[in-house]
């Protein structure tokens, strides 16, 4: 267990408090409330009727360092063109402000399961905050989560740093007190999705998966359930789409942005690095169904080129994606999908 105190979970002081035993939930609730409510309205329907849905593939040619790092300043251009392209906004900020309103509280749905080697990259996570506070968000409105708390400090985000957006894991905000009940699941959810946060940015991980596949934008959502261990015995990939479907969940998901600055095609979740490779690229759609079929078949190129077999040839063809399309989160068709490739 991380020694950092839970007392560094820094909130906006106007509504939340912090004590000994850490946040006051009752402060929490009362911002979010009111937030989440033009979220469930459905505001990020916005380009629904687009003939078909778009997922943009950025890659970036000055990312890395000589040393093999992402340089953070090349990063956020990256970010930036793939959100304005995926929009089609020739600015970026007249892009995320069609996504985020200055009231928000903006939740950074981040993926850190895997350690340091192989979860969300900060310097994606920075570049999306600080275009979020540049479309009027306050930096106290921004929190940056995944299921533990634990799992962030591994993967060296900024918990203790009360200078910066908030780090929380669901142990710091909690569950909700009851179960949702959908398909395959019951569970509870994070409190940050049920009642804090208004809008989510989804930003999960370029990776194979050994029971599901592959564990992209669909998959990221189990970190916002108390029981997900639960569902990898069982009916997984059902369990998947159900958690998606969760309407809270769904209708606050604004954007999905797809870290493959590093990524793993093979032995995945867990980082074999082998396997680990640069790709220097930001995936976005506001489709998880489309984004986690495109990236898929980016994949099986990857592991075909290194004489692997293919997902389904190893027996974990990722039905998940088929089966989100057959539950209308989105589409899987490749005749349904723009795939924009850019470079900066």
């Amino acid at each position: 267990m991380s020694d950092t105190p839970r007392s560094a979970f820094r909130v906006p002081p106007s509504a939340f408090q912090n004590s000994q035993s850490g946040v006051d939930r009752r402060g929490i609730l009362r911002l979010g409330a009111a937030a989440g409510l033009a979220a469930l309205l459905g505001r990020q329907a916005t380009g629904a009727a687009d003939a078909k849905t778009r997922v943009v593939a950025a890659v970036g040619r000055k990312v890395f360092a000589d040393g093999g790092a992402p340089r953070a300043e090349a990063v956020r251009p990256l970010v930036d063109a793939a959100v304005a392209s995926l929009l089609e906004e020739k600015r970026p900020a007249d892009a995320w402000r069609r996504l985020v309103k200055p009231g928000d509280l903006v939740g950074i749905k981040v993926n850190c399961l895997a350690g340091e080697r192989l979860s969300t990259r900060i310097e994606v996570v920075r570049a999306i905050a600080d275009s979020v506070m540049d479309a009027g968000v306050p930096r106290d409105r921004i929190v940056v989560w995944d299921r533990k708390r634990d799992d962030l400090v591994r993967a060296r985000y900024p918990v203790a740093d009360r200078s910066g957006f908030i780090c929380a894991g669901n142990d710091d905000a909690g569950y909700s007190e009851r179960l949702i009940m959908q398909g395959e699941i019951g569970s509870m959810f994070s409190r940050l999705v049920t009642e804090h946060c208004s809008v989510i940015i989804n930003v999960p991980v370029f990776k194979d998966h050994d029971l599901a596949g592959v564990s992209l934008a669909l998959k990221s959502a189990f970190g916002a359930i108390h029981n997900p261990n639960k569902y990898h015995l069982g009916n997984l990939q059902q369990a998947i789409v159900d958690v998606n479907r969760v309407q809270c969940l769904r209708a606050k998901t604004v954007i999905h942005i797809c870290d493959a600055l590093f990524g793993c095609y093979n032995g995945g979740p867990k980082p074999v690095p082998r396997w680990l490779e640069r790709f220097g690229t930001i995936y976005a759609s506001r489709d998880p169904v489309a984004l986690d079929a495109t990236a898929w078949r980016k994949m099986e190129e990857l592991r075909k080129a290194r004489d692997l077999p293919s997902l389904v040839g190893s027996k974990r063809e990722p039905k998940h994606i088929a089966l989100g399309a057959e539950n209308r989160l989105g589409t899987n068709d490749p005749a349904q999908i723009e795939v924009v490739n850019i470079e900066v």
